[in-house]
């Protein structure tokens, strides 16, 4: 089985990939002994001397070569990786314009460069050097980032004539930093050993699955706008210098994106009546054999995950369940969608995340249970995703703020560029995705095959059980540090809290992982079942995301702070439904404007019109939220026949009509300023931003690397000294001649 080496700790890539490292005996290594490890020493034609492989500099300490020393950098002293990954956050990936890896590792030599990891034709993988220790491959990037080498003789046909490689096709001819290329493509295994690499590279240093890509969504084609050392995921070497080309024209991106992330993500369930809405025939074939393979498969490309999300978003849309996005039937916000699926389907999480509150009792202990119209399942998970995005507009610091440390190169060399210490904000994303009305859950008697609550045996194992019953109607939580289990707290019917980062461990889950079981609300009873499935943040949403990159997916839609119901005033989004809406003033009256068959209307009709919706990103007080004043929400909702209510009742009369009505919606508030401080949600009287979680699904796997690349302009200004270059003539052969100065091979820094 063919394992790499990271931090000293041996780390397995599978057992039909074939692995070489310095630590094997007769392996290629930069290092010039094993025990204990020195370094090889270049020396030019100048007499200048210069390590192969340098030590990382970590906040605190400084390790030893060969990844020794980096315990010292966790503050408990167990796990180097947590150091490790304050400091490493990119792959750089290179073609060797080498014959052989062999040859590779030679000219490396030669010439005072090293890598870490080298990829032969065949996809034999050699280690030259731990992960823990700096390499000299890309400048600017050598202390934060892991380099690999995939062997390619990299000629370009633009300026050559054809040549033949085994095993190698010809890639399409493409621009690049804005010269033309075309070049060998890339051999099979060496994409199954790079992707093998790369995932367990992901993994263990927490990696964004994830490549440059312009606002159109394709792999850029140019230097970043931004510091190349501030990107967090994997990128190639022309994405940070203009004077590079490589992995070239034949290396697929999103392949290999696309294996790396097909895992990361996935629908919760899929809603009844899919296979209804699927228009390629090919779509069609496949979900007719295994519907959930399928459905992985398609996210493999954005196009086809795009035609199968829009067949879910459309199975959605026309249930007769209700649960529309961000429009409710009743002419209110409804943060969510409600996919109704068969009797024991399971629910998954849209992403990895960390979970944080959970309300799960038994079916008995539902609000209602007992009545003759119960109104179903008040059970929920709530999960907390930090998604790290790409900085925004230079945001490195001086070192007095938060954030994680670049790193710095020493015996990296004059082309290290990364020994200032300064430290790159971090640019992370906090959100929030809700699966509402689960079925019902004994904690005393778990049901199999709910992987969370396998996560939950044996979590806070000390603490007390509750003193007293809830007194409701509303949910309440117990304090985390107050002495109170909070998975007993759940059984005795509050909300538990997880996850707390000084507290608590966290519990994590993944899309492979089943929350729950879909349950009971309103009419989806029997054989039909529902899960509200919702995404929202808050204001720090702007922060972090570059919403001008993202017009595909998302869009920033109406924001009503002022109303403390939930009525829908907006007349931007009303006009959608119906002509009766108009804008008299900045506010549309609280008389109802859409009916609810404007809004089945609307969304039963032309895709391209709904599509509006599902991009909006909108502001509202969240249904979930104790400051939304119901009886205001019922008093305003009413249709034509209540016509005057308003001007009848006074006082608390309004509350009387309506307590019935609001006395089943109040055991479905969760959302306190209790429970968003210890979920780390900004309180703002339960206002949240919301997105279409299918739609946020879809840029999160297709659109959140998104960066703005430099122009050939900008690529030219950046080549300072270079009279011969021009805008219009002469690139390829400058190009060609920078190529050629060197010799054979791509590692100049």
């Amino acid at each position: 089985m063919g394992r790499i080496f990271i931090a000293g700790q041996a780390k397995e890539l599978g057992e039909d990939i074939r692995v070489s490292t310095f630590r094997d005996p007769g392996g290629w290594s930069f290092y010039d002994r094993m025990d204990p490890f020195g370094t090889r020493v270049h020396t030019d034609a100048d007499g200048v001397t210069t390590e192969h492989v340098g030590t990382r500099r970590a906040p605190g300490f400084t390790p030893a070569l060969g990844g020794a020393g980096w315990e010292a950098g966790d503050p408990e002293g167990r796990d180097p990786m947590r150091a490790l990954r304050q400091v490493v956050h990119a792959v750089v990936i290179h073609h060797d314009a080498c014959a052989s890896a062999a040859d590779c590792f030679r000219v490396l030599l030669e010439r005072g460069y090293s890598t870490h990891f080298m990829i032969d034709g065949d996809g034999r993988v050699f280690q030259a050097a731990d992960v823990a220790d700096e390499t000299i491959h890309c400048s600017g990037m050598n202390g934060v980032a892991v380099g690999i080498d995939m062997n390619n003789l990299a000629p370009n046909f633009v300026l050559d004539p054809p040549a033949e490689s085994a095993g190698r096709g010809r890639s399409r001819e493409m621009e690049i930093n804005g010269t033309r290329y075309q070049s060998f493509t890339y051999t099979e295994a060496q994409y199954k050993s790079l992707i093998a690499l790369l995932d367990v590279l992901c993994t263990e240093l927490v990696f964004e699955r994830a490549c440059p890509v312009d606002e159109t969504g394709k792999p850029l084609d140019c230097i970043l706008d931004t510091e190349p050392k501030e990107f967090r995921g994997i990128m190639g070497h022309l994405h940070a210098s203009a004077e590079k080309w490589d992995p070239g024209p034949g290396f697929d991106w999103l392949r290999v994106i696309a294996e790396l992330k097909h895992e990361d993500s996935g629908l919760p369930a899929l809603p009844a009546g899919l296979a209804g809405h699927l228009g390629d025939p090919a779509d069609k074939a496949a979900f007719a054999e295994d519907p959930a393979r399928a459905v992985a498969a398609a996210f493999k490309n954005e196009e086809s995950a795009r035609r199968v999300c829009d067949a879910v978003c459309r199975a959605v849309e026309t249930s007769d369940h209700g649960g529309y996005y961000p429009v409710g039937l009743s002419q209110t916000w409804h943060g969510g969608v409600h996919f109704v699926v068969p009797r024991g389907t399971p629910v998954k999480p849209l992403l990895k995340g960390e979970l944080v509150a959970a309300h799960l009792v038994p079916a008995s202990a539902f609000p209602g249970a007992a009545g003759e119209d119960p109104p179903g399942s008040n059970n929920f998970v709530l999960l907390r995703h930090r998604i790290r995005l790409p900085a925004r507009g230079g945001a490195i610091g001086d070192g007095g703020g938060e954030g994680e440390v670049a790193g710095s190169g020493a015996g990296s060399g004059s082309g290290a560029g990364s020994g200032t210490g300064q430290r790159v904000a971090e640019n992370v994303l906090t959100v929030f995705s809700l699966y509402m009305h689960l079925d019902g859950v004994d904690l005393a008697k778990p049901p199999e095959g709910i992987q969370l609550l396998d996560r939950l045996k044996g979590h806070e194992s000390r603490g007390d059980s509750p003193g007293r019953a809830p007194e409701g109607p509303t949910l309440e939580c117990l304090p985390v540090g107050g002495g109170y289990n909070q998975v007993r707290a759940m059984q005795a019917g509050y909300v538990g809290l997880f996850s707390h980062p000084q507290k608590q461990a966290p519990i994590v889950v993944t899309p492979k992982d089943v929350l729950g079981f879909a349950g009971e609300f309103g009419d989806a009873r029997g054989d039909r079942r529902v899960v509200h499935v919702e995404v929202f943040g808050d204001d720090r949403i702007f922060e972090a995301m570059e919403l001008g990159l993202y017009g595909r997916y998302l869009q920033l839609g109406p924001d009503e702070p002022e109303a403390d119901d939930l009525v829908v005033r907006s007349w931007s989004v009303l006009s959608l439904f119906t002509e009766d809406a108009r804008p008299k003033s900045s506010l549309v009256p609280t008389g109802k404007v859409a009916t609810e068959e404007d809004i089945r209307e609307f969304l039963a009709g032309d895709s391209q019109d709904v599509e509006t919706l599902r991009r909006l990103i909108v502001r509202h007080v969240s249904e979930w939220s104790d400051k939304v004043s119901w009886v205001s929400t019922l008093l305003a909702t009413q249709d034509a026949a209540g016509a005057g209510w308003a001007e009848r009742l006074r006082g608390d009369q309004a509350w009387w009509v309506f307590r019935e009505e609001v006395m089943r919606l109040l055991p479905f508030v969760w959302l306190t300023k209790d429970v968003a401080d210890h979920v780390d949600l900004r309180w703002n009287d339960g206002l949240v931003w919301t997105f279409h979680p299918v739609y946020f699904l879809l840029w999160w796997n297709f659109r959140r690397s998104a960066v703005r690349g430099k122009t050939i302009e900008a690529i030219l200004a950046d080549l300072e000294g270079r009279k011969d270059l021009s805008v219009t003539a002469g690139v390829p052969d400058v190009l060609a001649d920078l190529l050629s100065m060197p010799g054979p091979g791509e590692w100049q820094t």
